[in-house]
C-alpha cells in the first residue's frame, strides 16, 4: 500500500493524503518526480517497464514514479533512481528542469550527468525489465512517441535536451 501527498491546484500540499491510484477530486493532483539521467560518454539511460505493470507495460521510458507522502519531489527522484535502476544519485548535482501538470498528476523533471554504465545499474524487477543507454537523438525520438507526455513536458524537455552542448 503505497500513501501519497494530496496537491491543490497551485502545487502546493492540502495535508490530505490517499492511497496511490484512489480517484482524486477536482483540483486534487498526486506529485511524481521524473530523472533524465545522462552519463560521462552522453549517452542517456531508458528502462523498459515491466510487463507486469498496470500502465504501460513494456513500453519504454525514462526513470520515474511517485513521491511518497511526506517526501518531497527530490527525495522522491533520488529514491526511484535507487529503487529502479541501482544508482545512488548526489542530490547536489541534481539539476530541477520543470513542472508538468497532466490529469491529476504534477511531474517534477530532474537532470544529472555522472559517470556510469549499464553495469553499473540493478533492475527492480517488478518494475523494470531491461536497461538501455541511447543518444540524445534517440530520447529525443522516445520523446515524441509517448503519448502519456503532455506537449508541455515534451517541448520543455526537447528545448532542454536541444541546448545541450
Amino acid at each position: 500500500m503505497e500513501w501519497l501527498d494530496i496537491y491543490d491546484e497551485h502545487g502546493n500540499r492540502t495535508g490530505k493524503t490517499a492511497e496511490r491510484g484512489t480517484f482524486l477530486s477536482k483540483g486534487e493532483y498526486f506529485l511524481c518526480a521524473h530523472v533524465i539521467l545522462e552519463n560521462t560518454d552522453g549517452l542517456f539511460l531508458i528502462q523498459q517497464r515491466s510487463d507486469t505493470k498496470a500502465t504501460r507495460p513494456g513500453q519504454w521510458d525514462i526513470t520515474a514514479g511517485a513521491v511518497d507522502c511526506g517526501e518531497v519531489s527530490l527525495d522522491g527522484a533520488l529514491r526511484e533512481a535507487k529503487e529502479e535502476v541501482g544508482l545512488t544519485l548526489p542530490r547536489e548535482k541534481m539539476q530541477f528542469l520543470f513542472r508538468d501538470k497532466r490529469r491529476s498528476c504534477y511531474h517534477d523533471v530532474y537532470y544529472i550527468q555522472i559517470p556510469f554504465s549499464l553495469q553499473d545499474c540493478t533492475m527492480q524487477e517488478s518494475e523494470v525489465q531491461d536497461l538501455r543507454l541511447v543518444t540524445r537523438k534517440e530520447l529525443l525520438d522516445l520523446l515524441e512517441q509517448m503519448s502519456h507526455r503532455s506537449p508541455n513536458y515534451k517541448r520543455r524537455l526537447t528545448e532542454f535536451l536541444s541546448h545541450r552542448s
